[in-house]
């Protein structure tokens, strides 16, 4: 059969209108899928060690996620090097969206001082959720009852100190002791559980961890004692205001803790945002905040640049200790 001009054109018209009616449904699918987020599983990797704040806290807020989210939130512990070790092998994963990591606010300092900085361009910060003081404990035999009475002991008698997983806090401790003269050798540990461990079991005679882990407990209980606090804030909130803080004490430099999270900044902006809201929206549920509270844990929504301010104010804090601790 021959067509003639007219009668080709009208063909390829129709021709051309059938093929795009039939791609719309294909091109809609795609769009759809394209644009649903998530469309799996997340998982949350702490860069910590089990039983540790960080890890509880994520766990507290990864039970909630993946019911605001509709997918399940899997809490995955790669502890080691300060939190780095997970945010280093975040860092090679896909930027999807599905991969979110603990991001303290030391974790720039805590790498840089190992050799290995991060470039915070590589990261999007979701935002903080938790500030924290962090404690120096000692054992209940102790022979001294006091900071001050634990400073002139150590002067003359070596004391051992175990980390709870905090790089800043424990380099902290050491240009506490560089400062004072003190005789105190720093183990390090993966998480506040640790480091509690070691202390309850007479391993060592003094342990710095944060509010809310074992050796907290423990402390309120009469177990242990409470010396100081590392950070600025102090414990009059917790009923404590006898204690004293580095800063008091005459430390140069102090921990400034505040927990968070991040995701690689090649994650599609929109997934970021949607992170940082459910996240947000989390922290303002009475419910989720009665856990935090119950277990002596304090949430605090940072947005993402105030989070990233703390970050740098934090890294040039480090800078400065590591020339110190270093000279």
């Amino acid at each position: 059969m021959r067509f003639d001009g007219d009668d080709m054109l009208d063909r390829r018209t129709f021709l051309a209108s059938s093929l795009c009616l039939a791609a719309q449904p294909v091109l809609a699918q795609g769009a759809s899928e394209a644009q649903a987020f998530p469309s799996g599983r997340i998982t949350l990797m702490v860069g910590f060690g089990a039983g540790g704040m960080t890890d509880v806290s994520s766990r507290i807020l990864a039970s909630v996620m993946e019911k605001a989210l509709k997918t399940p939130v899997i809490v995955e512990n790669r502890g080691g090097a300060g939190g780095v070790l997970a945010i280093n092998a975040v860092r090679q994963m896909p930027a999807d969206g599905h991969t979110i990591v603990s991001f303290l606010t030391d974790a720039p300092f805590t790498a840089s001082f190992q050799g290995k900085p991060i470039n915070l361009d590589d990261w999007a910060i979701i935002g903080g959720y938790m500030p924290q003081e962090r404690v120096l404990f000692a054992v209940k035999d102790a022979p001294f009852n006091t900071a001050q009475e634990m400073i002139a002991y150590a002067k003359t008698n070596p004391l051992t100190m175990s980390d709870g997983g905090s790089f800043w806090s424990a380099r902290v401790m050491e240009a506490f002791a560089k400062k004072h003269g003190l005789q105190i050798a720093v183990m390090a540990q993966r998480s506040g559980q640790a480091a509690s461990t070691d202390l309850m079991g007479g391993h060592v005679s003094l342990a710095e961890t944060g509010t809310g882990t074992p050796a907290w407990t423990a402390a309120k209980q009469g177990e242990l004692k409470i010396l100081a606090t590392l950070t600025p804030g102090g414990l009059a909130a917790f009923g404590m205001p006898q204690v004293p803080t580095f800063e008091q004490l005459g430390a140069d430099y102090v921990s400034r803790q505040y927990y968070g999270y991040a995701i690689r900044s090649a994650t599609p902006g929109d997934r970021i945002e949607k992170l940082r809201a459910t996240l947000n929206e989390i922290l303002s549920d009475s419910a989720v905040r009665a856990q935090f509270s119950a277990i002596d844990l304090t949430p605090g929504w940072m947005d993402a640049k105030g989070y990233e301010a703390l970050l740098q104010s934090v890294a040039r804090d480090g800078e400065a200790m590591r020339k110190y601790l270093n000279s």
